[in-house]
Formats: C-alpha cells, structure tokens, sequence
C-alpha cells in the first residue's frame, strides 16, 4: 500500500509538470522549443478570396476558437455537476478526474497481455470508415499487431478490466447510478481521427495513456457542417464532411461555426453532452475508457440528488457500479451499442399513455413492437404478431396474468428488458461463430471515436 501510494504521489506530480509544460507550449510563442503538435492550430488567415482562410486543412483551421472548454480541477459532486453542466448541456473537463485509478500506472503492452491477453475484443480501422465492420479477436492477438497495421480497440470495457478504472465521484450519486448505460475501452497506437458527429447518451471520456485533442461545437450547428439525414428515431448523427480536409467550396459554412477545444492527459475526463457535436484526434499509443449514461429514462429527464448531500465520495471502481451493458470472458456477444434499457422501460409506458390505457396487454405491445420494426426497416411480416406475443408472455408477463399494471413495468428486471432489447436490436458487432468469416475490409458498419 505504501508503494502505490508512493507511486501515486509521484505520478500526480509528474503530470502536474507535464500540464504545467503543455500549457507554456501551447500558449509562448516566444519558446525555442517548438511543440510538436500545434492544438489549437494557429490560424493564418488567407488575404487571398480565392483560397480562403483553412481551405483544404483540418477542421479547426477555418476560424480562431472562442477558447478552451470549462475546466475544473476538482471533480464536482453529482448534485453540482448536473446544476452547472448535465442539465444546461455544456461541457467541461475533470482534471485528474481518474487521477486514482490503477489503469493510469500499470496498463502497458505487457500486463495487458499478461492480465487481460486472453478477452475478447471488437477492432476498428484508425480512420474512421462507416463502411468497414468491427472486427473480434483477443487483446494478446490485438497488441501483437496493433502497432504495424490499421487498427484499434472500440469495445465494450471486459468486466475484469472496470477494477482498475476510478469512477469520477460526479457518478457516485443521484440518479446517475442507476442509469450507466454502457463502459467501453479504446486502445490504439495513434494516428486516429474520428468524423464530426454526436452521440445519444451523455459520455464521460476519460484518457488512460497518451493524449487527445477534442474540438467541440454545439448541435445547433449541424447544417452548417452538412450532416446527412438520419433516421427521425435515432440519436446519433455525423457529418458528410472530410475533417482532415475541409473544402470550403463544397462546404463553405463550416468557416462560421464556433468552436471550443479541449486537450487530455493521463487521468483527465471531458464530458461530453448528449447529442453535443465533437471531433476527436490521437497521436500517440493511446488508451481511454469511456462511460455513456443518462439521468434518467431520457436524456433530458430531471436528476434526483439522493445522497449528493455527503462531503467525502471513497474511491470506487468501475466494476462497483450498476451497468447496463457488459462483457465478460466466454460470452457469445460483445454488446456494444445496444438501446439503454431504461429508455425501452420508458418507451413502454409511453405507449400506454398515448393508447390511454392503464395496463399493457399483448396488443399494445404488439404496437410498440410494430414503431420499433419500422424504424430499423423491412422485416418479416408474418411474424409480427407471433413473435410480440411470445416476448410478451415468456419475458414480460411472467405471471401469466395476461396484462401489465405500471407498478409491474417498472419492476420488470433489467435482464428480462435486455432479452427485449437484443431482439429489437440486430447484433452491433461479430458473434464468436461468425469472427472467422470477418475481417476489417469487409462493406458493413462501424463505430465512431466518441
């Protein structure tokens, strides 16, 4: 115990110094040490109307930012955190916010190889291509690769693993714990850039090893940076747009949009509101683990403070805290990406309401499971009305009453709900018997770097 602690004071104070020394680099322009990453670009503004200001460069180039996103060096309570951030939508980072996590001094190539080699995970191409699938194969596999090909680790946080992930206190209260949707692991050796898109649930992106570069632009912003048409049901979106290479001919709207930044060390955590537009950079080997969650059923749902009212939050672990969505060693699926299933509880009984019903009968399932069969596209018909009805009866109604009271919706257990939601949901990456039919050219879908 005294050499982690021993340890941990000596990393504390080392990353002290490197901020210190980022933050002169970025901010002296009289230094003789250049920096060797220019974040946030220094902006030459083109005198030239035929080649203006950023055309053909990286997002960022096309206009100054309005300056760094919130900042904080201690991590808020839950109460405060939602008071001044979650509730407004407006991000912030958590300096150190996983200071304490074991992650930060013992995950090198080689102890994930020892402790973890033999868990499952899904691989993504660096640059993100919505055209290319997931691929599943194991960390030891992954690490003896990673470094010479395109490619890099998007998966669900293996249960084993959250033991050495801190969980920031802002987590540790109020209705936040009860609605940690998903954890996953990034792992890559650099050189990754994600598209300009959002998310659907609230995300708290903490950085393990090296560093990451975020520019962050407020939704209200996405015609001006020409995001495709979604499905009118879905959370999530992203931009048409090359973010390495902005076109200001094609594109000429993007040069008004206003931005932030933000730069993140070992230990610190941004968060990053739901459905907030984001662009995100890698450059060195770098690990992160993210935490997506709402406040409640919906994302905008309003937060209960039970038990934000303590002075002192004790350390707590990733694998302490109630998630929806996990992987563990053995399992045929690695479910990533799947319905939070509060929002499924939710959905439930926002069809008996608009029904104007008091009790939930095969029928009214029957309907809820018809909105959801049109939004994911053409299914087999003729088992619509077999294969509702048998849901209703073996994971919902498992009391053969033939109806469901709201007091019973809401008692449902989350694994009766999550047998609900798998099959409403396509799987969202390769099964173990179909890994070997895969590879990471393959024409399907992919994940985004959050």
């Amino acid at each position: 115990m005294l050499d982690f602690n021993r340890n941990f004071l000596i990393r504390k104070l080392s990353m002290a110094i490197s901020f210190v020394t980022f933050a002169f680099l970025k901010t002296s322009t009289a230094s003789s040490v250049p920096s060797p990453i220019q974040f946030p670009p220094i902006i030459g503004i083109s005198q030239n109307e035929q080649f203006p200001t950023g055309h053909l460069q990286p997002l960022g180039y096309q206009r100054v930012p309005d300056g760094p996103v919130k900042e904080y060096f201690d991590v808020l309570r839950g109460d405060l955190f939602w008071e001044k951030h979650v509730g407004k939508g407006i991000p912030l980072v958590f300096r150190q916010g996983i200071g304490e996590s074991p992650a930060l001094f013992t995950w090198t190539d080689d102890h994930l190889k020892d402790k973890y080699g033999d868990l499952d995970v899904l691989i993504e191409l660096k640059q993100e291509n919505r055209s290319h699938p997931p691929r599943r194969m194991t960390i030891a596999e992954f690490l003896s690769r990673y470094e010479e090909e395109d490619m890099y680790i998007v998966t669900v946080l293996p249960d084993p693993m959250r033991r050495d992930v801190q969980v920031p206190t802002c987590l540790l209260c109020g209705t936040f714990l009860d609605y940690v949707h998903e954890t996953n692991f990034w792992m890559s050796s650099g050189g990754t850039r994600s598209v300009i898109h959002y998310d659907a649930d609230h995300n708290l992106h903490c950085l393990v090893t090296g560093r990451k570069d975020f520019i962050m632009m407020e939704k209200k912003y996405y015609t001006d940076l020409y995001f495709l048409e979604k499905n009118q049901h879905s959370g999530s979106g992203f931009s048409e747009i090359d973010p390495n290479r902005i076109n200001l001919f094609e594109h000429p709207n993007v040069a008004n949009v206003p931005w932030t930044y933000a730069t993140l060390l070992p230990g610190d955590c941004i968060y990053i509101p739901a459905e907030y537009i984001h662009q995100v950079r890698s450059y060195n080997r770098t690990i992160s683990a993210t935490i997506l969650f709402t406040s409640g059923p919906l994302v905008g749902a309003p937060f209960e403070p039970k038990g934000c009212n303590r002075e002192h939050f004790e350390y707590t672990p990733l694998s302490e805290l109630k998630v929806h969505w996990t992987y563990k060693k053995g399992d045929r699926l690695i479910e990533m990406g799947y319905m939070n299933v509060e929002v499924l509880r939710y959905s439930i009984l926002a069809t008996m309401k608009e029904r104007n019903e008091d009790v939930l009968t095969k029928y009214t399932f029957l309907d809820l499971w018809q909105q959801q069969e049109d939004r994911e596209g053409d299914h087999d018909k003729d088992k619509l009305s077999e294969e509702p009805f048998k849901i209703f009866h073996q994971l919902l109604d498992t009391e053969r009453k033939g109806f469901l009271t709201k007091q019973d919706i809401l008692t449902i257990t989350h694994e009766n709900l999550k047998k609900v939601a798998r099959l409403l949901d396509p799987p969202h990456g390769p099964v173990v018997k179909e890994e070997e039919e895969n590879s990471l050219n393959e024409d399907t879908g992919s994940h985004e770097e959050l």
